[in-house]
């Protein structure tokens, strides 16, 4: 394992926290895990460890044997070629083999088995049982016990209470403590809510739906009260709430929704209301779950006209999230000429809130609409792009010109694909380079190589052969440069490679009538490089020039 002793201490940490946090001592899975792990580890059965970065990868020589990869960021995402479900022992043992090169196994077990003996919420005494469930000290009634956990309940707003009591017998902190298993935690809250759900079929989706747009709330919440910076993995969290939104949504769709759904959808069209009107949630997820709602649940005209007469009447403190809010109603409605005008607030965020609108109209066919937000990004992808480091930036730019539908925009406006991808460079290369030449745009692609700087084999297999073949005056400068870059290597096998491209350039003229040229070139190589003996012998091997 090529990684340092510290660097690894540092990594294992959070696996070890989160380990002895998901397997509990006094459950017989938790004890079966770990000693068929230590057993497996101790007989070492663990081969050909391999770390790498956040990733690491063995073998384990089972009854059958195992390959593992364990995630040091995200353990409880680790995964074995076993059939178990979660953390299983070759796993365990894999994170023995690591943990021995930092610390002792058996001081690891037994502050393991140590944790739960004195297990922070236990009650050690009848003092600390009153305190618990009464916190003055005298007993409770059995009534007020048991209406500690509301009922479900058959209305939105008994809804709405009832995942207020489950959030309260959550662990909110986890989500401090643990930031690097944030959207694990957020996984599991998200199951437990669901296992509260109504029996009849046709109320799960609608259960789902609330469960999750409350989930979304409250967190973000949460996170933004404690002044929590979630890194990009961490955002992850979020599109896996919203992508259980949306899961909902498609099963609500399938059938026309029952009138008793009517309150439970205009309750939630007034949550999205109270949430514009706050400025306590995080602009971005605020701004996702508004337009989910909005997009696929909020569909009625008149519903719209009266939320963009609501917005256009209110002053908001958080003005981004009222513009972004005002924007996705104008362009729900194709009000073009009104987005406009809203587009020019927005100003440079609009290219982070873009995704969502881009994936949607695109995706629904609704180009004209997308067409407007390409126009208004044009000028504001540079600055964005910019800002990111470079996985990022490749990130949002693959993802950009993968959403697209270029054979439409080259059909509407050729000259805005390619000030777009222009736009983006060096990260929309590829995406740029394949639109030059399919355009047949040879002389911006040759001046794109130069901009580059990729090798002539490199070349080859981007466009040199279509460049050399359709407008070979063009391909000139590039094998020029390749010689030159060869001569200079001054070895024998650059020699044959800068022989090879000077052919390569005979040919060109030979082609375009221009032999003179090419007697004039192939004299000023010879004189300037007539000292280098062996590369005057490849050119003669080559029958550049005479014996």
């Amino acid at each position: 394992m090529s990684i340092r002793i510290q660097e690894l201490k540092d990594k294992l940490l959070p696996m070890s926290q989160s380990i002895q946090g998901e397997l509990d001592p006094n459950q017989d899975a938790g004890k079966n895990v770990v000693s068929k792990g230590l057993l497996l580890f101790r007989q070492n059965l663990v081969s050909n460890v391999k770390v790498r970065d956040e990733e690491v990868t063995a073998e384990v020589q089972d009854v059958t044997p195992v390959s593992i990869e364990l995630n040091l960021s995200f353990p409880l995402l680790s995964k074995c070629s076993c059939p178990s479900n979660g953390w299983c022992r070759h796993q365990m043992a894999t994170f023995f083999v690591l943990y021995n090169k930092v610390g002792r196994v058996s001081e690891w077990i037994q502050d393991w088995r140590s944790r739960s003996q004195a297990s922070a919420g236990e009650p050690k005494s009848l003092d600390d049982l009153l305190k618990k469930h009464g916190g003055s000290g005298a007993l409770r009634k059995a009534s007020d016990l048991l209406n500690e956990r509301k009922t479900r309940g058959n209305t939105p707003e008994e809804w709405w209470q009832f995942f207020e009591s489950l959030l309260r017998q959550e662990d909110m902190d986890l989500l401090e403590r643990q930031p690097y298993l944030m959207d694990v935690l957020v996984q599991n809250m998200t199951k437990r809510f669901m296992k509260e759900a109504p029996f009849e079929r046709e109320w799960k989706p609608l259960y789902q739906l609330f469960a999750t747009f409350f989930l979304s709330i409250e967190i973000d919440t949460r996170l933004q009260e404690q002044n929590v910076e979630l890194s990009r993995e961490q955002y992850s969290m979020y599109d896996f709430l919203l992508g259980e939104m949306e899961d909902a949504v498609e099963k609500l769709s399938i059938h026309a929704m029952p009138f008793s759904f009517d309150p439970f959808i205009a309750f939630l069209k007034t949550k999205t209301v109270d949430m514009s009107d706050s400025a306590e949630n995080s602009t971005m997820m605020k701004a996702e779950v508004y337009r989910f709602l909005w997009y696929y649940l909020f569909k009625q005209k008149s519903w719209r006209k009266d939320e963009i007469a609501r917005l256009e009447a209110q002053a908001n403190e958080d003005e981004t999230f009222h513009h972004v809010a005002l924007l996705h109603q104008y362009l729900l409605l194709e009000d073009l000429e009104k987005a406009d005008a809203v587009v020019d607030q927005l100003g440079s965020e609009l290219v982070p809130f873009s995704e969502f609108w881009l994936r949607k109209f695109f995706s629904g066919k609704r180009y004209e609409v997308g067409f407007f937000l390409v126009r208004h990004l044009l000028s504001r992808l540079p600055a964005h792009v910019e800002g990111l480091d470079y996985y990022e930036a490749t990130r949002f730019v693959r993802w950009f010109v993968r959403i697209l539908p270029m054979d439409w925009l080259m059909e509407k406006d050729s000259g805005l694909v390619n000030e777009l991808l222009l736009s983006m460079l060096p990260y929309s290369f590829f995406s740029y380079n394949e639109y030059l030449i399919n355009a047949k745009a040879y002389r911006e692609w040759v001046e794109l190589q130069r901009y580059m700087s990729y090798s002539i084999r490199e070349m080859d297999g981007m466009g040199l052969r279509d460049v050399t073949k359709e407008a070979p005056e063009l391909a000139l400068p590039i094998y020029y440069t390749g010689v030159m870059e060869a001569i200079e290597q001054k070895n024998r096998d650059s020699y044959k490679l800068a022989v090879r491209y000077m052919k390569k350039i005979r040919t060109i003229y030979k082609k375009t009538k221009s032999i003179d040229k090419w007697d004039a070139y192939l004299s000023y190589i010879l004189e300037k490089y007539k000292r280098l003996r062996a590369f005057q012998e490849e050119c003669r091997k080559g029958k550049l020039i005479d014996a």
